[in-house]
């Protein structure tokens, strides 16, 4: 009995918890007169929330806080830190408690949460009159499909800092040593041509006797930025674009057996079992990633080794997975124009250059910067092939499904969707098997 009726105070206090944040919050949004002519002494204490324990974000953001001030030398800054793992949770405390900071650090689809609170700001105020005054041009300064990411019903929520594609990065060292023509790696390979590859790597490294290592580090069974793409590539949606759940078709069926596949040639490490590589080691050959090269390349085991490639094509309709890390302004905030005026800085030319300096080494949002021979994101690695970032903007497709549902559900749609490729790469679950679990887990999702 007391576990029943703690269980049963525990909701209430969780559907307490979830009407307090949105009574705390305006319904309006909009009912706000937004100003960006801010005098250059204008004095204002504004907090930024930022992923703890991400030393090159908080890098970046200190190096545009640094061009900032010398614009508006009396508007201070400081930092806060939110886990990336209790994220909703450390977010709705804070607005609970009045103490969320003026500028909010989110990602795709994390900033759905937002919205769905009303903790996030709608920034077509402060973008319209920044287009009226020539700061900007939406469509022709910025790689536009990313604002478009963190925008619900034509309304912008989040100003991205970058523009963020998932790539290939390849060992060129094994992949030689297993006899690969590196020629073939190429922006806009084929996913038939990645397998051939992968599948003459299993060769070699089986002829090595390491038969515990797996040829791919996919981040398949964890990420929508790799899983979703694949899916859409072969046709398959999770919905129809009216909410109704349509996961159960051939088109899923089709690209699930592309992932058994994987699974069955060994290209990717089963689920449950612990493989005996990894890219970051230096013994598998691939990694589906969005991070900067920066990350890897100085690494003692990949140094002088590695490089990028765009995501191989799946299909006649391929899809690359793409998303936004960003900032969104708190709506409650009592200093929203202060907040536009740094976020408005964060995306000019000079922001974004800073904040390479500071160790933004993915592409800039504005495509004025997209030569990374001479933009300063490209500093340091410009050996790479940093034009697979780029590549295929035609093809980016971040997890677009959520605009369909009420933001509530993200999170167990999302986790439905993990789930589904968790149980296709566990082989003694099967594809009917996988897709009928998915299937009750979003509907179950939606019902509750």
């Amino acid at each position: 009995m007391k576990k029943i009726f703690s269980f049963i105070l525990f909701i209430s206090l969780l559907l307490i918890s979830s009407c307090t944040i949105n009574s705390k919050y305006p319904d309006d949004l909009d009912d706000f007169e937004a100003n960006i002519d801010l005098p250059s002494d204008t004095e204002a204490d504004i907090s930024i929330l930022i992923p703890g324990g991400n030393v090159n974000e908080t890098s970046m953001i200190e190096k545009a806080i640094e061009g900032f001030n010398l614009k508006y030398p009396n508007i201070n800054i400081s930092l806060g830190y939110v886990s990336v793992g209790s994220y909703e949770n450390t977010v709705r405390n804070q607005a609970l408690a009045g103490s969320l900071p003026d500028i909010v650090w989110t990602n795709s689809p994390d900033f759905y949460f937002l919205v769905d609170k009303n903790i996030a700001l709608p920034l077509n105020q402060y973008i319209d009159l920044s287009e009226e005054a020539g700061i900007f041009d939406l469509e022709t300064d910025f790689y536009k499909e990313y604002f478009d990411i963190g925008s619900v019903d034509d309304k912008h929520y989040v100003v991205p800092r970058s523009a963020d594609s998932v790539v290939t990065f390849y060992n060129k060292k094994l992949l030689e040593e297993a006899g690969v023509n590196l020629t073939l790696i190429e922006n806009g390979w084929s996913w038939d041509t990645f397998m051939d590859v992968c599948l003459q790597v299993r060769e070699y490294l089986d002829s090595k006797g390491h038969t515990d290592r797996y040829v791919l580090d996919a981040n398949l069974t964890t990420w929508l930025s790799v899983n979703y793409p694949i899916l859409r590539s072969m046709g398959a949606d999770i919905t129809d674009g009216t909410g109704k759940l349509t996961i159960d078709s051939e088109e899923t069926r089709e690209a699930l057996e592309l992932v058994k596949r994987m699974l069955d040639e060994r290209i990717i490490v089963p689920t449950g079992i612990t493989p005996g590589s990894s890219f970051e080691a230096g013994t598998s050959a691939f990694l589906f990633q969005s991070a900067s090269v920066s990350l890897f390349a100085e690494r003692k085991e990949l140094k002088g080794n590695i490089d990028i490639v765009s995501f191989p094509l799946i299909g006649e309709n391929p899809k690359i997975g793409t998303g936004i890390a960003g900032y969104s302004i708190n709506s409650a905030s009592a200093y929203k124009d202060e907040a536009w005026a740094f976020l408005n800085y964060l995306i000019s030319y000079e922001g974004q250059q800073n904040m390479a300096l500071g160790g933004l080494n993915t592409p800039s949002i504005r495509q004025d910067l997209a030569d990374y021979t001479t933009a300063n994101w490209g500093e340091g690695y410009r050996e790479f092939n940093l034009d697979a970032y780029l590549y295929g903007m035609e093809y980016k497709i971040a997890p677009d499904f959520f605009q369909y549902y009420d933001a509530k559900y993200k999170s167990d749609l999302d986790l439905a969707l993990r789930d589904l490729f968790n149980n296709v790469c566990n082989k003694n679950k099967t594809i009917e098997e996988s897709i009928a679990t998915a299937v009750r887990d979003m509907e179950d999702a939606l019902e509750s």
